[in-house]
């Protein structure tokens, strides 16, 4: 079995201004020790936007299930790029 989390938030503020980002987790095996990658382009802000890919920290558990820490960098765009740090929805 497989499963999948969201996930959303705001990037780090660099050249006076931050983006939106927001998507699901690649699948991953249920029940055993795993990682997600994600995936996407943060939200259109001062005339452009970010791509992003990265590997989730593995799960760790919380009451009701699990969640995965997401940490780092946009590719650069515009000559600048911006610091994504959250966390994903329970599973």
């Amino acid at each position: 079995m497989y499963h999948t989390h969201y996930y959303s938030g705001y990037t780090s503020v660099n050249d006076r201004h931050s983006h939106g980002y927001s998507g699901e987790t690649s699948p991953a095996p249920t029940g055993v020790r795993h990682t997600h990658y994600i995936t996407g382009y943060t939200d259109f802000a001062d005339g452009h936007r970010h791509y992003y890919t990265m590997q989730t920290s593995p799960d760790y558990p919380v009451p009701g299930g699990h969640i995965h820490f997401i940490s780092g960098p946009t590719y650069i765009t515009e000559q600048h790029y911006h610091f994504i740090k959250d966390r994903t929805s329970e599973n």
